[in-house]
């Protein structure tokens, strides 16, 4: 087994989509290990290099404070070592449909008749498995029947590949906290009091509720310790304000002075937009130092715009976890985040 990691690309190719496997949360085998973890096999060891370097495309990197961390840990398998990679949370089957031998075997039990005329037949094709050997697992097949064509595909397709996998992993946490339990009681006193929901898994507590009269909470989960903080002002026009950074960091410094007690530190931060609830936001990553303890430790926080209630919202994430890898943390949390909505939710 090896590992490798890298960067991300572009996507040009149409993806084809397929099922199989256990019925969700019923299946007699659960994936082990991190929503982190992806195995990749190919049918051929002479398909490697050209996967590494695929790789290398894929495998975004996060700085968390100082430390940097990949999106994923891979590990590589050979055709001969297909079982090994049964039981990954993720798993990337890269096939040349001729090569034959186990991998070539199961593209042909995993994929529709249909799909595999098309690989046979030089088109070639990415398809997506929900739960193909276990629960909470996602698989794709990267597959045709072209070597060339196959790796002009993978490397084309790297930051798409890279998208799913992520966008699967947390649909998969959020499943399964659902599976687990959820807050229910104060998810809807959220609402009700507030006007805004979010799924809060059963580990989690309400830590802090407008403290002082700042208008925010905070809800914890510790071992390590885990934050998620919202506060909000009110605002004429909540979506033109997403423009002003200024403000946008005088949000975030007030939530983490009054409710925290730290300061930010400026040289870490990354903005970048995004999504919440199909909202346009803006993204800020970056590290915090406590006033109380020598310590800190990386957040990543949302703005997000209330049109109906002119408000705008900062959803905080921060985790403090000495001497531990950080990834895993913040995949869970934004999984979270992203269940967060200012819609009326569905009984």
């Amino acid at each position: 087994m090896s590992k490798f990691r890298g960067l991300a690309a572009l996507f040009v190719l149409p993806l084809l989509i397929a099922g199989c496997g256990f019925d969700r949360d019923k299946g007699i085998l659960m994936a082990a290990g991190s929503y982190g973890d992806l195995a990749v096999v190919v049918s051929d060891e002479n398909l490697r290099p050209a996967v590494e370097r695929f790789l290398n495309k894929f495998n975004r990197e996060y700085t968390f404070v100082i430390a940097r961390e990949k999106v994923f840990a891979i590990d590589v398998f050979s055709p001969r070592q297909f079982d090994l990679c049964r039981n990954y949370k993720n798993i990337l089957i890269v096939a040349r449909i001729g090569d034959g031998g186990p991998v070539q075997k199961q593209v042909e039990r995993l994929v529709s008749a249909s799909t595999l005329q098309q690989m046979a037949g030089g088109g070639g094709a990415l398809v997506q498995l929900d739960d193909p050997f276990a629960t909470y697992q996602f698989g794709m097949v990267a597959a045709t029947a072209d070597r060339n064509s196959l790796i002009s595909m993978l490397n084309n397709s790297a930051e798409k590949i890279r998208d799913i996998f992520q966008q699967k992993s947390r649909e998969r946490i959020q499943r399964h906290n659902r599976h687990v339990g959820l807050q229910n009681g104060l998810m809807a006193t959220l609402w009700d009091r507030f006007g805004f929901f979010i799924e809060i898994p059963e580990e989690f507590r309400q830590n802090q509720v407008e403290p002082d009269r700042f208008p925010g909470l905070e809800l914890m989960a510790t071992g390590p310790s885990r934050g998620i903080s919202v506060s909000w002002m009110p605002h004429e026009n909540p979506r033109e304000a997403l423009a002003d950074r200024a403000l946008l960091l005088e949000m975030r410094e007030a939530l983490g002075e009054l409710m925290h007690n730290e300061e930010l530190v400026p040289e870490t931060f990354v903005w970048n937009e995004a999504t919440i609830d199909g909202n346009p936001s803006v993204k800020l990553e970056g590290a915090w130092n406590s006033n109380v303890f020598a310590g800190g430790g990386p957040f990543w926080c949302y703005f997000i715009p209330d049109m109906q209630s002119k408000r705008l919202l900062c959803l905080d994430l921060l985790v403090y976890a000495p001497h531990e890898d950080k990834m895993g943390f913040f995949r869970n949390l934004d999984a979270v985040a992203a269940t967060f909505s200012l819609q009326q939710p569905h009984p």
